[in-house]
């Protein structure tokens, strides 16, 4: 053996011995370090200060980074992570961030400004991410000198501006990233040959991006590690399956994939989609797949399926039966009618694996059957189908089931005993027709935490026994069942609710002093709940993040207190129907919608003034008094302001009209006085205007035609309006209630009504109706105005129905002359009303063309001449009133103008015919009828006396008759002979019966 082997022992000896020096060496120095502060590159520190002067920070997210004048560790600056040993930054992470506020919505904290580039000197960066901010333009080129990056995200949410432009070419360089997150953005992108350097690549998201290269899946299957890609709405040219290699696709390694939103259709997908043989989430939602392909059944790795508004119809597959790996299967919004025991048929193979089964908005029918099976079910959501069974008792044991949505189906019988869904969080069950009383087992559900049941027939008492363990229960709504609630009035709920919906509930006599307890609700609805009790003096104290109050259709009186201490988002309100007195209270400044109509309040409207932002104030029926205040340039102008039926005198302020949003505006039945207010000139989006019942005078102004186009519903009805009507109303094209009634309106009715386009039938016979109710923004309703008007003889209040009325009144003025002939072209006119006023003329012959006509008032006027044949036409006519007038000749004969009362005619000294008394067989001619011209010959020759030739030949009929018969007898010996013998017998006969009766 030579020296040197001898000595290879000993070399190696010596290296070990080094090798654990140096590494006690890194491990005393890695320790230390961990000791003391890590301090930061000084180049990188000021690369990232010159970074920050480049942003706008609004909400101080850099705060804790410092400047040019302190030393500052940066390593510890928010966002900013360096390396233990080197002190290098690693990890930037600069993400944008959402806070939900308590009425859902989100302030965002996000930084803006431009990226400099001075971050290139942090050369060691491995993590970069920028997220969810507002820097905008494109992405910078020198993107591409962090070469060292294995994580880039620059993905924009809703909350941000995001980047535009091209994705720059330069991100070809990074080649050890393994994230790419672009999603959100809107890209432009020609091509992906940058794609083939990122061999590293596990991770891309180009969402939203606009994808123009027609081989992007060719370049995509390129990438050897890309397990995860997200497509959606990218707008993805069509994959032509034969410049594909399938081999390569089958061979990848992609397990998840993202092609929602991009309008394919099912053979465009098909064609090579199935050769991912490896995917296990696949989500091809908002697609336009038709029937699903069987070839889903055989990607036997699957575990998550989104096949969301995809347009399916008819049913799933039996080839899904292979799926025994399938973890969630969302199918919503479809069209899928199979009934629901053969969906979980076919389903069979995934009975161990499948948790969430996701079928809402389809059209599944049937009953819930055994789902015992699915052992691992966890989720299962059935929202607005057509299930029309009850609760099979296999159903109820369930006992890993989480999630369950039956919502808005026809399903029938009672409730199961809940006790066996030991697991549930959520139990949707509304708008079904559930029956009978809840079970007792609801209140073992510890895990309770949203019951919602609301519009079913469920029936019974709800005890504190039913709600005494649901310590976790945060939303419950039992609305529009009937329900008593029965629980001790110093009773301590272990809950805190967000949502008490207990709408049509009977919550007694008393109002409900568990409320006191709960200090977190943003939704309270306890309206129509049969509460007398005046209102607690503890209840203004309301939640500050309380966003809907009703306490509508009770009888709660007493005062209300101040309202406006806590609460400080937007919130509704709505007292209406109950019996509250005294002054309006202050409400909350951000109130957006305020209803305290038919109540009792009395005083001033002075407290409105403190809102800032309503879209509705409903103040009607109340004993409020004073003036409108002059305070809407102070506040936001709401959509609809309803003062109706109040106390309120004076006028108008000037400042309602500041701004165009005013679009419903109610004052009738007040003791406003002045002139037509001037200012409404400026309420250009005004669609309903209801001044009836006031005392306002003066002239109707002629630019009310003009200034406000879209009036719909224009109501000046019993005030002390005087002159003509102006031509320029006309101008309404969108009117449908027109009432101008009880004035002391003169002159003629202008000649261009026919200018009403919604008062005309379309050529098919159909009619346009506007809604007048307008749409109420964040409460998401309809507010239903009502208007007083004169119907079928009765004068009331419609609501709900007010936009299908159409009808014009001019009743009680003063007008005179003749009915324009244009008023036939009003075709789809319900109701007109012209009494008591000193027209005169014909009624007008077209009249029989305003075939939707149900009322006609012509009454107490001085019509004259015939009433017009074509007046029978009106086969919807149920209220005719032509009494009082000067009409002549015979009523027309038909079904319908016989049909009413005589005193629909009464008052015409010169009509005749039913149901009048017949026309006398000789009457003089009426001098004062004058015929038209245009009336045809027939119509003439019907109304008119018999003349002489009628006469002429009655008497000569009568000659032939009477010596035709009598001439026989003279004549015929043998007929007279039988005449004389029969007469004899008859005479015999009856002196017989009368003695026989007279003797009885």
């Amino acid at each position: 053996m030579d020296s040197k082997e001898h000595c290879r022992p000993i070399h190696l000896l010596l290296i070990c011995l080094s090798i654990l020096i140096l590494h006690q060496s890194f491990a005393f120095g890695s320790t230390s370090r961990g000791n003391h502060e890590v301090l930061c590159i000084t180049k990188e520190r000021e690369a990232l200060l010159e970074f920050k002067r480049g942003l706008i920070d609004e909400h101080d997210l850099l705060s804790s980074w410092g400047n040019e004048d302190d030393n500052e560790e940066c390593c510890s600056w928010r966002g900013v992570k360096c390396s233990n040993t080197t002190g290098h930054i690693l990890v930037l992470n600069l993400r944008g961030s959402i806070q939900l506020t308590p009425d859902g919505e989100g302030n965002y904290f996000t930084l803006r400004g431009i990226i400099r580039s001075s971050l290139v000197k942090l050369q060691y960066l491995k993590y970069l991410d920028l997220s969810s901010n507002d820097f905008g333009g494109e992405i910078p080129k020198y993107i591409g000198y962090f070469k060292g990056l294995e994580y880039l995200n620059f993905s924009s949410k809703a909350s941000s501006n995001g980047f535009t432009g091209l994705i720059p070419p330069q991100l070809q360089n990074l080649t050890y990233l393994k994230v790419l997150d672009l999603g959100g953005n809107f890209f432009e992108v020609k091509n992906l040959e940058w794609l083939s350097h990122l061999l590293y690549l596990e991770y891309l998201d180009l969402s939203l991006s606009y994808v123009q290269a027609k081989n992007w899946l060719q370049e995509v299957i390129k990438l050897p590690n890309l397990k995860e890609l997200h497509l959606s709405s990218c707008h993805l040219p069509i994959v032509n399956p034969s410049s594909l290699v399938l081999a390569n696709i089958s061979s990848a390694s992609l397990s998840v994939l993202d092609i929602s939103l991009n309008g394919y259709s099912s053979p465009a997908i098909y064609s090579w989609l199935f050769n991912f043989s490896s995917l296990t989430s696949l989500d091809l939602s908002y697609n336009d797949l038709g029937q699903i392909a069987s070839g889903f059944g055989y990607m036997k790795y699957l575990e998550h399926l989104k096949l969301s508004s995809t347009g399916i119809q008819g049913g799933i597959p039996k080839s899904f039966g292979n799926l025994s790996r399938l973890r969630s299967l969302d199918a919503r919004d479809n069209n899928i009618s199979q009934p629901f025991s053969e969906l979980l048929s076919i389903l069979s193979g995934s009975t161990r694996s499948l948790e969430l089964l996701s079928f809402e908005q389809n059209a599944l029918t049937g009953s819930l059957i055994n789902l015992t099976r699915f052992s691992s079910l966890r989720e299962l959501r059935l929202r607005d189908n057509l299930l029309n069974g009850i609760f099979h008792e296999s159903f109820r044991q369930i006992s890993s089931l989480e999630y369950l949505d039956l919502s808005i189906n026809q399903m029938t019988g009672s409730l199961p005993d809940l006790a066996l869904f030991p697991s549930l969080r959520e139990l949707h069950l509304g708008y079904n027709h559930f029956h009978g009383m809840i079970p007792q087992g609801l209140g073992q559900l510890y895990n309770l935490e949203i019951f919602l049941a609301p519009s079913n027939l469920l029936e019974g008492t709800i005890s504190e026994s039913h709600l005494s363990n649901l310590c976790n229960l945060i939303s419950l709504n039992l609305s529009s069942n009937s329900l008593t609630w029965n629980v001790s009035l110093d009773w301590v709920p272990c809950f805190q609710l967000q949502v008490i919906s207990l709408s049509s509930c009977n919550l007694g006599h008393h109002f409900p002093r568990w409320l006191q307890t709960q200090n977190n609700y943003g939704y309270l609805d306890i309206s129509l709940a049969s509460i007398s009790d005046t209102m607690p003096s503890w209840f203004p104290r309301l939640p500050p993040v309380l966003t809907y109050l009703n306490l509508s259709y009770n009888q709660i009186s007493g005062k209300i207190h101040d309202l406006s201490a806590n609460i400080v988002g937007p919130i509704v309100i709505d007292f209406s129907y109950n019996n509250f007195s005294g002054p309006l209270p202050g409400f909350p400044q951000l109130v957006s919608e305020l209803r305290v109509n038919n109540n009792q309040f009395s005083g001033s409207l002075n407290s409105i003034c403190e809102i800032r932002s309503a879209t509705t104030l409903d103040l009607s029926e109340n004993l409020l008094s004073g003036e409108i205040p002059d305070c809407w340039t102070l506040m936001s102008v709401p959509m609809i302001l309803n003062v109706a039926n109040n106390r309120i005198s004076g006028s108008i302020p000037d400042s309602l009209c500041s701004s165009t949003t005013l679009t419903s505006l109610y004052m009738r039945k007040n003791n406003l006085s002045g002139e037509f207010p001037a200012s409404l000139k400026n309420c250009r989006g005004l669609s309903v205007l209801d001044l009836g019942r006031n005392t306002l005078s003066g002239n109707i102004p002629e630019w009310i035609g003009t200034k406000l186009p879209y009036l719909g519903i224009l109501s000046l009805r019993f005030n002390k309006f005087s002159g003509s009507i102006p031509p320029s109303i006309c101008q309404l094209q969108s009117i449908q209630i027109l009432d101008l009634s009880g004035n002391h309106l003169s002159g003629r009715i202008p000649q261009c009504f026919s200018n009403f386009t919604t008062l005309q039938l379309l050529q098919d016979g159909s009619s346009v109706s506007y809604n007048f109710d307008p749409y109420v923004p964040r409460v998401g309703i309809l507010y239903h105005g009502d208007a007083l008007v004169q119907w079928k003889n009765k004068e009331s209040e419609y609501q709900n129905t007010l936009w299908l009325l159409k009808t014009i009144d001019l009743s009680s003025n003063e007008l005179v002359g003749d009915i324009p002939k244009d008023f036939s072209r009003m075709n789809a006119l319900l109701s007109l009303n012209l009494s008591r006023n000193n027209l005169t003329g014909n009624i007008i012959e077209g009249i029989g063309t305003m075939k939707m006509l149900e009322v006609l008032d012509l009454s107490r006027n001085q019509l004259s001449g015939k009433i017009p044949i074509g007046l029978s036409n009106l086969t919807f006519l149920s209220v005719l009133d032509l009494s009082n007038n000067n009409l002549s000749g015979r009523i027309p004969l038909s079904t319908q103008l016989q049909g009413f009362d005589s005193s629909t005619y009464g008052g015409n000294i010169q009509l005749c015919g039913r149901p009048l008394p017949q026309c006398p067989t000789f009457a003089p001619p009426n001098p004062h009828v004058s015929y038209d011209s245009n009336i045809s010959t027939s119509q003439e020759n019907d109304d008119e006396f018999p003349s002489k030739e009628f006469y002429i030949s009655m008497a000569l009929g009568f000659i032939v008759a009477f010596w035709g018969v009598l001439g026989s007898i003279f004549f015929n010996n043998s007929w007279r002979n039988a005449y004389f013998r029969w007469l004899n017998e008859h005479k015999n006969w009856l002196h017989l019966s009368a003695a026989l009766c007279f003797a009885r």
